[in-house]
């Protein structure tokens, strides 16, 4: 198990999952808009090679609607 930060709250994971797996574990499914770790935004086609680390503080980020 690794700890890390999301959005601010401390979680365990297992040791080894890509930012889609974490996602995935996280119920997100499609309701983020983006992801960052440690403060530098990650591109949709590098989730699947991203492997979370140890004390990596990850932002989930929702878009927003209006107008």
């Amino acid at each position: 198990m690794i700890t890390i930060s999301i959005n601010g709250e401390m979680k365990d994971i297992e040791e080894g999952l890509n930012i889609k797996e974490l996602l995935s574990k996280l119920d997100y499914g499609t309701t983020w808009g983006a992801v960052a770790i440690n403060a530098t935004f990650v591109s949709l086609k590098e989730y699947e090679t991203t492997i979370i680390k140890d004390r990596d503080t990850i932002d989930i980020l929702s878009p927003v609607q209006g107008g």
